[in-house]
């Protein structure tokens, strides 16, 4: 986990502070971003042909939930 996310997991009074949005708001964007990942995902799945088994590839290094941190603590500087 990134040290922005334990930090504001830990302490989120501070969440406004550091990437402009209140705690229960953040809860709410991740959870509303998970939900929309898991439903593109699922129809991506849903139209492919595949040849080869699911499964391969890179895995990503960034959860969703980190993704979004990222994002807003980079457009907050």
């Amino acid at each position: 986990m990134s040290d922005i996310l334990k930090h504001i997991e830990e302490n989120p009074k501070e969440t406004r502070r550091l990437i402009g949005l209140e705690y229960e708001q953040l809860q709410q964007l991740i959870e509303n971003a998970e939900q929309l990942n898991y439903e593109k995902q699922a129809l991506r799945e849903s139209k492919k042909i595949r040849i080869i088994a699911g499964g391969g590839g890179r895995k990503p290094k960034l959860s969703v939930k980190e993704q979004i941190i990222l994002t807003l603590v980079y457009l907050r500087q």
